[in-house]
């Protein structure tokens, strides 16, 4: 990939974190090729504004599997930064759901990219997956429908996908809670083992995800991020030194 664009295909890019990925891979044109699947190009249109005509969209939905392995075909990355919309919902109805599309969006596409021998997929999952008694993971469970229950189960089959290919890698960025503030101002908190907490920028954590394609961190990892005020510059430099998972 050295000395050639990367395309990276981004899945959520019309808010929150995935929109933030989106406009600091395109921030560095003559590194990133940005292809963005959407269910809704009109959305997308005006969540990009101006920077809309540099995207390359792809009409797809995480929920739709055959949408996804024709997405996937000759990226270098994929970035999915995807959340579901709904939270308790009655079963059948709708497939907007932390079910729906934390879970099996995440294993088809997962399973997708797996199967185009991607190099390398970033995932964006959250703090406290394994924590199910974390008063903040009891309080999301039980208001968006188990989300972190579904997002552990992405996760393990995002690695599961994975694991069955030989020169592919994954990279699981577990967020503490998401503010909208400026980010690089603070320093960032990289730690495993799913036993922190703290708040961290949307910014910083587009930040991180694009380190992850870059390959300035350990493959095959998991690992938790959040902002400290101990520092005042990001040092993701403790990314290359994570543990691999054990799979």
């Amino acid at each position: 990939m050295e000395g050639r664009v990367c395309k990276v295909l981004v899945v959520g890019c019309t808010q929150g974190v995935g929109l933030e990925v989106t406009k600091a891979l395109l921030g560095v044109p003559e590194k990133y090729e940005v292809h963005a699947l959407v269910r809704n190009r009109e959305k997308a249109l005006k969540a990009l504004g101006d920077e809309a005509p540099k995207v390359n969209f792809i009409d797809g939905d995480i929920t739709k599997e055959e949408t996804l392995q024709p997405a996937c075909q000759g990226m270098d990355a994929v970035v999915c930064t995807v959340g579901a919309t709904a939270g308790w919902r009655i079963p059948g109805l709708s497939e907007d759901t932390p079910k729906h599309v934390d879970f099996l969006g995440v294993k088809k596409l997962s399973e997708a990219a797996a199967s185009a021998k991607v190099p390398k997929f970033v995932l964006v999952s959250s703090l406290g997956v394994t924590r199910p008694w974390f008063i903040v993971s009891i309080l999301l469970n039980i208001l968006v429908g188990r989300v972190l229950v579904w997002k552990l189960k992405g996760e393990d089959a995002l690695r599961e996908a994975y694991k069955k290919h030989e020169h592919i890698n994954y990279y699981i960025v577990r967020p503490g809670g998401l503010t909208r503030k400026e980010g690089g101002k603070h320093g960032i908190i990289v730690d495993q083992g799913d036993k922190g907490n703290g708040m961290i920028t949307r910014s910083d954590v587009a930040h991180v995800v694009t380190a992850c394609i870059n390959g300035a961190c350990t493959p095959n990892s998991t690992f938790e991020i959040w902002n400290t005020k101990q520092e005042e510059v990001p040092d993701l430099s403790s990314l290359t030194k994570l543990v691999p998972d054990k799979i």
